[in-house]
């Protein structure tokens, strides 16, 4: 293994949750031929701030794929409720590949695996070689990621203009439960945005008393006995769902096996930030202010915390 480079950031970005979050963040614009700009400018945006505070040697962009994943092959219903993708935005993605490379930033898919999956894996992967592993994310996911304060999820806030930033005493001190057990949240409450069902009639305040006495849904189960002596109801609607229970936390861990880079220089940042062709390349969108932002930001936007759930 590398010698850990302590003051070295990974940056990991979650690409489409971040170009989507900047889409609904913004008005729409148009680049000077007339297409849509307006996620590619707040994907831009975001990048810069990014590269001003970070200053990060190694970063990678996910991307989910059109592929189906395990996950719905497990679960037909999985996501089927999320609306169909802005015929303004269909271009702006595929174009923020672009944009992203620009910046010097590898961007990674991989068929039958989701943006979270390979950011859980690189994290993970190489969080002992680097300072620090900064997760960028547009949702509440890849918290399950997170990991003392040597990986971080850095969540946008109100649009995109300011960030909640979360290490693992963050996590817990918002939610109550460890970042591991995350899946175990969202295999009893579920989560709407993924349509994963999760067990009916257990709320967050539960599913918290639950892990925090059981720790892990399948201990819950295991310890069985135990809840249905102290609340009856409660067990039974736990066995009811048991099946249930157990496919939505799959469905809501991140993998750590993705196929993925797997030496920490394939991920090194091959771009720098006050060169003339980025300038250009933004330009061509029609983001002047962009450019001047580069050349002039001193000061990085304030960061606050913020409630999750």
């Amino acid at each position: 293994m590398e010698k850990k480079r302590m003051k070295d950031t990974l940056l990991l970005i979650d690409a489409n949750s971040i170009i989507h979050r900047a889409y609904h963040a913004l008005p729409p614009l148009t680049a000077p031929n007339g297409e849509p700009t307006g996620a590619l400018y707040g994907l831009a945006s975001v990048l810069i701030r990014l590269f001003k505070e970070k200053h990060p040697r190694y970063a990678a962009a996910a991307f989910d794929l059109p592929e189906p994943t395990f996950r719905k092959q497990k679960f037909s219903g999985y996501k089927a409720l999320r609306p169909p993708t802005p015929d303004d935005l269909i271009p702006q993605l595929e174009a923020s590949k672009d944009l992203i490379s620009r910046f010097g930033i590898k961007v990674l898919g991989v068929p039958g695996y989701e943006a979270d999956d390979i950011i859980a894996t690189l994290a993970q992967r190489f969080s002992g070689q680097v300072g620090q592993v900064v997760i960028l994310s547009g949702d509440l996911d890849l918290l399950q990621a997170v990991d003392g304060d040597q990986v971080v999820a850095e969540i946008p806030q109100k649009g995109i203009s300011t960030a909640v930033i979360y290490n693992e005493q963050g996590v817990l001190d918002r939610l109550g439960i460890r970042p591991n057990q995350v899946p175990d949240y969202k295999g009893l409450v579920g989560d709407k945005s993924d349509n994963i069902p999760g067990v009916s009639g257990v709320g967050p305040k539960t599913a918290v008393t639950l892990i925090k006495t059981y720790g892990t849904i399948e201990n819950i189960y295991q310890k069985i006995q135990l809840l249905e002596k102290e609340s009856p109801i409660l067990a039974d609607k736990l066995m009811r769902n048991k099946e249930t229970a157990l496919l939505s936390k799959e469905l809501a861990t991140a993998l750590r096996d993705a196929p993925s880079p797997k030496g920490l220089e394939e991920l090194a940042v091959g771009a720098d930030l006050y060169q003339t062709s980025l300038y250009r390349y933004l330009e061509g969108f029609g983001f002047k202010t962009l450019v001047q932002r580069i050349e002039q930001e001193s000061e990085p936007p304030k960061r606050k915390m913020g409630k999750l759930f």
